[in-house]
């Protein structure tokens, strides 16, 4: 009966260990990865940058910057569709930074003019993350 209850309360810790990792973002952990990835990309090391931006995301969906990175990284392996994903998220997320739409929309050209992309997908999707002032 106490080995029960005892396997009992570690399963309930374990439970609310792991719910609890669900819901709360581990900042440290992010910073962790993404100065790694940050260094590994300076190192020309773009699939240990991508695996690292990845990590971070995975951990917390909404993080702009980690998106734009990966898609700077997926860019410098020559990812094209992923690296557009990826820069896309970003500028969805934070549509007011102007470098994550300048990328966006910069990667969009080159795909446009590498024959992997049509115009008019291009047109719409710039009309909606530019502002009138631009």
């Amino acid at each position: 009966m106490l080995r029960y209850r005892c396997l009992t309360a570690i399963t309930i810790l374990v439970f609310l260990t792991l719910s609890g990792c669900a819901v709360f973002r581990d900042t440290p952990q992010t910073d962790a990865y993404n100065r790694f990835a940050i260094r590994a990309a300076q190192a020309q090391l773009w699939n240990e940058a991508i695996f690292r931006w990845k990590q971070v995301i995975n951990i917390d969906p909404d993080d702009s910057k980690a998106h734009n990175n990966l898609g700077v990284a997926y860019e410098a392996v020559g990812n094209m569709d992923a690296a557009l994903t990826a820069y896309q998220r970003a500028a969805e997320l934070e549509p007011e930074n102007k470098y994550y739409r300048l990328n966006y929309r910069r990667c969009r050209i080159h795909l446009r003019r590498s024959g992997a992309d049509s115009k008019d997908t291009l047109q719409m999707e710039e009309d909606e993350f530019l502002s009138p002032e631009e």
